[in-house]
């Protein structure tokens, strides 16, 4: 753990760059039906393999449209989660973002609000982006306040997308300005 780089420190969280050797716990994270309900992908449980595929095709490469990062405690530095932001376009100065806390025993703590204030502020920051945007499923209260603890404001709802144990909820967008970035 010593060797693997910091890209940015805070108080609860660090993030550093992805290692294949996390691959199984990323893959446990996503086969948890409690974490992946907050995902886009609800439900979907891929093979070991598959996921190794995933961070072949998509991690291992450097793609300049895509920022990944491990999001680990910053005390003892245990591998709690990991985000992206994902669809950057440079000319246009907009990504997506995405974050995943797998470590259910770090929900509640911050641990995910202060990942996703570090990963907005290195996009504006490193990346000069203007604009990041996220999608959540409007049954992840837990999440949603998060983003808005940030400074996230809803800009629309895709009406009754996402599905939920048979119930359809709304998909909630919202985006962030990096002069609206609140740290917390």
């Amino acid at each position: 753990m010593d060797d693997l780089p910091i890209i940015v420190r805070g108080t609860k969280v660090v993030l550093t760059p992805a290692r294949r050797e996390d691959v199984p716990t990323y893959w446990k994270w996503i086969c948890d039906p409690e974490v992946n309900r907050t995902l886009s992908d609800i439900g979907a449980c891929v093979t070991i393999e598959n996921e190794y595929s995933w961070y072949d095709d998509r991690l291992a490469k450097p793609s300049p449209d895509l920022f990944h990062v491990d999001v680990h405690l910053a005390e003892g530095f245990r591998l709690i989660g990991n985000g992206e932001l994902f669809d950057i376009n440079q000319m246009d100065g907009t990504a997506e973002l995405g974050i995943l806390i797998g470590e259910k025993d770090c929900w509640g703590h911050g641990c995910g609000t202060e990942a996703v204030a570090l990963i907005a502020k290195y996009g504006f920051d490193i990346l000069h982006l203007h604009n990041i945007m996220l999608r959540a499923a409007a049954y992840n209260t837990r999440g949603l306040a998060a983003y808005r603890t940030v400074g996230f404001r809803e800009i629309g709802r895709r009406r009754g997308v996402d599905v939920l144990e048979r119930e359809r909820f709304d998909e909630v967008l919202m985006d962030l300005l990096a002069d609206e970035l609140k740290m917390p």
